[in-house]
């Protein structure tokens, strides 16, 4: 009989609970424990993270050929950084530290104790820190790896991207935390925040800054519909209830519309650490990579100074990309789930977005058509590589 142990309290556990029945499932406190319990016979399948298996008894097990692992992800687990959302200028400087370790690996910049200062004096900003610095005193991201992981196993996702499906969405996790969401956004002081000033002032519309860009053209009307699917998100799914301002390529005035809140965001925004430490913006999960050589990535910006509906935004791009990795289209938008995080006006608003423009893959082709060579453009389902620093890293004089 079937038996599957995994680690409670676990994403395997919530996978493996949703996917089969209940005496199916054995439930340990920790690895060591899942390893004795297939060792002993409790259980015939064990469910975890990959990177346990290897220097454990059971890699021992499978290489004597006892036991087959497997050769197909179920759950994903992106790890990252966590800052405090109200300092903004420390939460940049650990994305670009991040940002310029995965730069390094791409571009053969490598650990160079020689070159490394830890002298940081006269440095009164973010702008002024020198990220090479975080290379030449630690390594690159695939020597940082390799220094902790077994190179067998540097999956894809954690390599390099030259090309492939690069669209990908993090875990939506716990988004419908009940009632303690709902009061949680109620009791928050942003009062200026675009989000309660929709909820205040049922008449006003979305304003949608839309930059022109140039080539291809397909990717000005993709940014119009994720205007519109924003729009509908906002607006319990009228997606009229908008108004689009466009503006050049490179036009400075799109950034002083944003900054001067005539604009609530600015879609066609290439990210860039120049916008985000010097222009005060945060950028969402891009929805479009160039193909013509750039390699930028084209995302919404949106004031940082406005963490609220910054998270909003990027939690509604993320929801048209879960949206296709599991299956979901406009005509099943029902699926997708409520979400209490924004207050109880904005519960529908995955599902409304979805209703609009429908998944990626249906907004994509929508503007592009289905014989588009896509490139980076398609959602990455744990297959392909993953990393890839948007143009513009920083190279300064100055130490970090």
């Amino acid at each position: 009989m079937l038996s599957i142990c995994v680690k409670q309290e676990t994403t395997h556990y919530a996978y493996v609970s949703l996917n089969f029945p209940s005496n199916f499932v054995k439930t340990g406190s920790s690895f060591e424990e899942l390893v004795e319990m297939m060792v002993n016979g409790t259980c015939n399948v064990m469910g975890t993270e990959e990177y346990q298996i290897f220097n454990s008894e059971i890699e021992e097990l499978i290489e004597s050929g006892q036991y087959v692992l497997g050769n197909e992800s179920f759950t994903e687990e992106p790890l990252s950084a966590v800052t405090r959302n109200d300092d903004r200028e420390w939460s940049d400087i650990v994305n670009w530290v991040m940002q310029m370790l995965i730069h390094g690996e791409s571009n053969d910049m490598t650990q160079n104790l020689s070159l490394c200062e830890n002298e940081s004096s006269g440095i009164t900003n973010a702008a002024m820190l020198n990220f090479e610095q975080s290379i030449y005193c630690a390594g690159n991201y695939g020597e940082l790896f390799n220094k902790n992981f077994d190179k067998k196993q540097h999956s894809l996702m954690n390599t390099i991207n030259d090309g492939t499906a690069m669209i990908y969405s993090i875990p939506l996790g716990d988004i419908m935390p009940a009632i303690d969401g709902l009061t949680a956004f109620n009791d928050r002081d942003d009062s200026d925040s675009v989000l309660k000033r929709v909820k205040r002032d049922k008449g006003k519309v979305f304003r949608c800054g839309v930059i022109s860009i140039v080539a291809p053209i397909e990717a000005t009307s993709l940014s119009v519909d994720y205007c519109r699917v924003l729009a509908a998100a906002l607006f319990n799914g009228n997606s009229e209830a908008i108004e689009i301002l466009t503006f050049g390529v490179n036009d400075s005035i799109a950034c002083e519309a944003l900054s001067n809140k005539s604009i609530d965001a600015l879609a066609g925004g290439i990210v860039n650490f120049q916008g985000d430490v010097y222009g005060g913006f945060s950028y969402s999960t891009p929805y479009f990579f160039a193909e013509d050589g750039t390699e930028n990535f084209y995302a919404f910006a949106t004031r940082q100074d406005d963490t609220l509906f910054s998270s909003f935004v990027n939690a509604m791009i993320i929801s048209t990309i879960h949206a296709q990795e599991v299956g979901i289209t406009r005509e099943t938008s029902a699926r997708m789930p409520l979400v209490s995080l924004f207050g109880s006006d904005f519960l529908w608003a995955m599902r409304d977005s979805i209703s609009y423009g429908g998944n990626y893959d249906e907004i994509y082709i929508n503007n592009f058509g289905l014989k588009s060579v896509r490139g980076r453009n398609e959602v990455n389902s744990q297959s392909g590589p993953q990393l890839l620093t948007p143009p513009g890293i920083p190279k300064l004089s100055q130490s970090l």
